[in-house]
């Protein structure tokens, strides 16, 4: 007896196979004259191929664009993605950047010039301030007298004018240095939300810590980068904030002017060195404390 549906079921697996097997099966492609009807081109291609070749095709364009946007200014032509306030912006940081530079260049062959000078003459040339980051520089530029000790310790102690009444009334001192060198780009404004200062400077600089103290914590979050938290003498933290990396660990113990990590390698608004200093959790101006 004849079985038909096992014959239909042959059937359609012969005809599954041949779809199969055609998708690899060439064809001729050519390019005819229209006038003469005579082949100018040919070549033989299946259909497999020719989609792995749309799809080479598309992701050679697609590499393209992406170089295109990531290493030329093809984005700063599209209208509306960046306002001409923040190219202005990032424009004048670069150019406060090299004339920062420059002026460091002066000074050290002004220094130069006159060593020369007193060599000449046969004096002994004054000892120049080489910058280093390794080294720390005492930020008091007039050191108390005894005089003055002694009035401040009389006024603190009067009960009609005494200064350390309560622990927030008392003004509190510490000596600091700079945690980078650069140029401020933003100051202190509570009122405007910047709790601290914005600073410029050339790509990986070394942050510093700006007085002794103890590592509270090493974090990293997508809006302020790496980050680190110090505690210093007198209930004061300071916080450095978008770091390209940090080289100290949570509890560790820095001194003043050791190497914390690195500000960031981009030259952007957006990944400015923010420095920041809080005591009883209230913000304090670096500025007042520091001298930049």
């Amino acid at each position: 007896m004849y079985d038909y549906s096992y014959n239909m079921e042959l059937n359609s697996k012969n005809r599954a196979e041949s779809k199969w097997h055609s998708l690899f099966r060439k064809r001729k492609v050519a390019i005819i004259d229209p006038e003469n009807s005579t082949e100018r081109w040919y070549t033989h291609l299946s259909p497999a191929a020719m989609v792995m070749s749309g799809v080479a095709t598309i992701f050679i364009i697609f590499l393209l664009l992406l170089t295109l946007v990531a290493y030329t200014p093809l984005l700063d032509m599209l209208p509306g993605y960046r306002t001409d306030a923040s190219r202005a912006r990032q424009t004048l940081i670069r150019s406060l950047i090299r004339v920062d530079s420059l002026e460091r260049k002066l000074n050290d062959m002004l220094i130069y010039n006159e060593n020369r000078i007193l060599v000449i003459d046969g004096k002994t040339p004054a000892m120049s301030s080489v910058r280093s980051d390794s080294v720390a520089f005492d930020k008091n530029i007039v050191p108390p007298s005894k005089a003055d000790t002694l009035f401040r310790r009389q006024m603190e102690n009067d009960r009609h004018y005494a200064l350390n009444t309560t622990a927030t009334q008392q003004r509190t001192t510490i000596n600091a240095v700079k945690p980078m060198e650069g140029i401020i780009a933003d100051s202190f404004d509570a009122k405007a939300g910047i709790f601290g200062i914005r600073m410029v400077s050339a790509p990986e600089s070394q942050v510093m810590a700006i007085a002794d103290g103890t590592v509270l914590a090493v974090d990293w979050l997508p809006e302020s980068g790496n980050s680190i938290i110090v505690q210093h003498d007198s209930n004061i933290i300071s916080i450095y904030r978008n770091l390209s990396g940090a080289i100290v660990t949570k509890g560790q113990r820095v001194a003043a002017s050791e190497i914390l990590g690195y500000s960031a390698v981009e030259e952007q608004s957006e990944k400015m060195f923010e420095f920041e200093m809080w005591m009883g959790g209230k913000p304090l101006n670096p500025e007042s404390y520091i001298l930049f």
